[in-house]
């Protein structure tokens, strides 16, 4: 099985496309986390008008582009509650990266590993896990990048860890979306 082959496959959100005027119904299909990162990237790489990225603390992401609107609703096991200590940082260490790492099939019984330069090496059942959730996504190029779903589950558990208002956790993810995801 190529490594490549094993990040496609699992649906991590909804994707739910509809229009503002309610004469026009919506569409409703799922979409792996690559998807969703692809779509969410040349969201924000369209044009140089301001884009609007919308968020919700459970950790739905809506993207805005004026009558057009596209939300992905993580599934169960997508949800950022669900990301420990542990993966947050193989996720840092990802998000960090200087050169972004690939995966690479070390013939283990868990699947490939994410390996970098430098220190950048997440265990098998590690990326397993990840990829699982739906945390990590492929490039084009095959390189492994933080997901929408990683994003947004890495920011969700700075804003708990720091005690930021729940209140203002939509908005520090949706930053942090734009930040992170636009090319």
């Amino acid at each position: 099985m190529p490594a490549t082959s094993w990040f496609l496959g699992r649906p991590s959100y909804t994707r739910y496309a509809y229009s503002t005027d309610p004469n026009f119904p919506g569409n409703l299909t799922r979409v792996t986390a690559s998807q969703a990162t692809a779509e969410t990237r040349a969201h924000l790489a369209a044009d140089s008008r301001p884009r609007r990225v919308e968020a919700q603390a459970y950790g739905a992401v809506t993207l805005c582009d004026g009558d057009r609107r596209v939300r992905f609703d993580p599934c169960p096991d997508t949800m950022p509650k669900y990301l420990t200590a542990r993966q947050a940082a193989d996720l840092l260490l990802v998000a960090a990266a200087e050169v972004p790492p690939r995966l690479v099939d070390v013939g283990s019984g868990y699947g490939p590993e994410v390996q970098g330069s430098t220190l950048v090496r997440i265990a098998p059942a590690a990326t397993n896990r990840l990829a699982r959730h739906g945390y990590l996504a492929l490039a084009d190029d095959g390189q492994v990048v933080l997901s929408l779903a990683g994003v947004v589950a890495l920011e969700w558990h700075h804003c708990k860890a720091t005690n930021v208002a729940p209140a203002a956790w939509a908005y520090a993810i949706a930053e942090a979306v734009v930040d992170t995801l636009t090319p």
